[in-house]
């Protein structure tokens, strides 16, 4: 049972230390009346961003022109072209100082 406790504790504080997204705008499970302009990430501490895609309800991708970034940052900013009334996908990937690649998704939806 010590064991276990123990291997437990472990897990969390090795879970909590990763990074992860702190604001995004807009933000998830947002709905807008106006579509956003901007798509913008920031992060509990600095990271490398592999990837970030948007898609429609359809899977469709909306070309943003994001390029992967070789230089760790906290923030990070994409003018978006003009979103039709939709749900949208974000998602993204980034590379933590601790070396942890993490993958996650979020969405929003414009009236």
């Amino acid at each position: 049972m010590r064991l276990l406790s123990v291997l437990l504790l472990m897990w969390s504080m090795t879970a909590a230390a990763h990074t992860h997204l702190t604001a995004s705008v807009p933000a998830d499970n947002a709905m807008l009346m106006k579509a956003p302009e901007a798509l913008s990430l920031t992060y509990s501490a600095d990271v490398i961003m592999l990837n970030v895609t948007v898609t429609d309800s359809k899977g469709k991708k909306v070309p943003f022109g994001f390029k992967p970034v070789t230089k760790a940052t906290s923030e990070f900013s994409w003018t978006l072209p003009t979103l039709k009334p939709d749900t949208y996908v974000v998602n993204w990937t980034i590379v933590g100082k601790d070396g942890h690649k993490v993958q996650k998704e979020y969405s929003f939806m414009v009236h």
